[in-house]
């Protein structure tokens, strides 16, 4: 595998993993499923823990209403015999839920003259009892007196624990109090899916594939149109101020859109309202520059003019027509920096005057370069003195290394220029322009746009 296969690879990898909104909808969706699935194990246990003690209680229900006839309070065996042939179904119970540790032991207990005893069954089949002496199992017994069922647990956490069941069994119309004692061994949730692998297994793939797919399924209903809001929100951030939010959504995600999409306006009402006035202000800046001259009045703006009508014939779109625009009627704005008696000398400029004046598109750029985001008409300031022959200001730039707008307001700079009284000569006529033009195709001029330029209805 070449290297550039893989940091491809590589590249895929981390992409897949890399944060988003839908893949952490579907991890939560993931991690919420395991959770369920750990709270379903939990109330099954709790659920057959409860199903047991009732068992137990109705069984014991059973002997009261047969044994309230007789006065047992003598006779502990014949209770012992009963609640030992009931231990058979209660086990089989518990052994179907899984929720015991066989074997179950119950143990009887009755309180005499204010004293507990235990009744039991020794080797030889014969009742014993024995007084509990010990005083916090008869603080248990006295708790479990006046209840009916006594636990001592009632919560469960998936480890494997014990819980000590007492149901008090005691006739009502009788002075005197029984009780029956059990465990009820409950085990734990790694036990249960040890012993149940397959089962459990299954349960979690499937029970990971349904949140899977409803995590990916929100997603596609809720991270995926917040996303393009995202991508969108990013593209007006970069500077592209005209794009626009579409969602029919009527929802919060809509509402967002909606809310983004005003902004987007109002962002764009005051970059155009800042715009205009520094505009007018290099407009301006323009017009006295021009005026610094009677010959050069309204220079940059028929320059403007005559560049604008080259465009619609070049069929520029709208961002490209106001780039030209303003390229062209800030191209001399670096004039500021000649003097006026060079810019009105009726005269032959020494070459030391034409090196003041060929700095001017320069000084313009450096003007121009210190305003934020006016760096795209740079190329259309600095460059329209170069020729299409290389023999231009100030890099010597040819051919179409010239930028486009830089070209066609050097068309419509000269134009201007010939067709206008200067101190050392007077206007040309519209065929001496025309002939000059015609020659410097290919010199001077982009041939292309000349043809262009020549064309127009207000050239010809």
């Amino acid at each position: 595998m070449t290297n550039p296969t893989i940091k491809s690879a590589l590249k895929d990898f981390f992409f897949f993993w890399k944060p988003s909104l839908a893949r952490r909808l579907t991890l939560s969706f993931t991690l919420f499923g395991l959770v369920i699935g750990y709270a379903v194990l939990i109330y099954l246990a709790v659920f057959s823990t409860n199903t047991l003690i009732k068992q137990a209680s109705d069984s014991v229900g059973e002997y009261l209403t047969y044994m309230s006839k007789e006065n047992l309070r003598e006779n502990q065996g014949e209770l012992l015999k009963f609640i030992d042939q009931k231990r058979t179904n209660i086990v089989r119970t518990a052994e179907a839920m899984q929720v015991v540790l066989l074997p179950v032991q119950f143990e009887l207990y009755f309180n005499k003259d204010g004293q507990w005893l235990h009744t039991y069954t020794d080797e030889r089949g014969i009742v014993k009892s024995d007084i509990i002496s010990h005083p916090e199992h008869a603080g248990l017994l006295n708790d479990a007196k006046n209840r009916k069922i006594t636990r001592s647990s009632k919560f469960f956490y998936g480890q494997h624990d014990k819980v000590n069941v007492k149901i008090n069994i005691s006739p009502g119309e009788k002075n005197y109090t029984q009780l029956i004692a059990f465990d009820v061994y409950r085990v734990g949730i790694l036990k249960i899916l040890w012993e149940n692998i397959y089962k459990a297994v299954s349960f979690f793939v499937l029970l990971l594939i349904i949140c899977h797919a409803m995590g990916h399924v929100f997603s596609l209903l809720l991270a995926r149109p917040i996303e393009q809001l995202s991508r969108e929100a990013e593209a007006i951030a970069s500077g592209q101020y005209e794009r626009r939010f579409t969602s029919d959504r009527r929802d919060e995600i809509g509402k967002l859109a909606d809310a983004l999409n005003t902004m987007a306006s109002r962002i764009i009402d005051g970059t155009k309202e800042r715009e205009n006035i520094l505009i007018g202000i290099l407009i301006a800046l323009t017009r006295a520059i021009d005026a610094k001259s009677p010959w050069t009045a309204g220079h940059s703006e028929r320059v403007t003019q005559f560049a604008e009508a080259i465009g619609t014939g070049l069929n520029f779109n709208e961002d490209e027509m106001r780039v030209l625009t303003i390229s062209a009627i800030l191209h001399d704005i670096g004039k500021i920096a000649v003097p006026e008696q060079i810019l009105d000398k009726p005269g032959k400029l020494t070459d030391e005057e034409f090196d003041i004046v060929k700095k001017h598109s320069q000084a313009g750029a450096d003007i121009i370069s210190s305003i934020p985001s006016y760096e795209i008409i740079l190329p259309g300031i600095l460059h329209h003195h170069e020729r299409w022959d290389g023999t231009g200001y100030p890099k010597g730039l040819g051919e179409k290394n010239i930028p486009l707008f830089a070209r066609i307001i050097c068309i419509a700079d000269v134009y201007d220029a010939l067709t206008e009284d200067r101190p050392y000569r007077k206007a040309w006529s519209r065929e001496q322009v025309r002939q000059f033009f015609e020659e410097q195709k290919g010199k001077m001029f982009d041939a292309e746009l000349v043809d262009i330029f020549l064309k127009l209805p207000d050239i010809q």
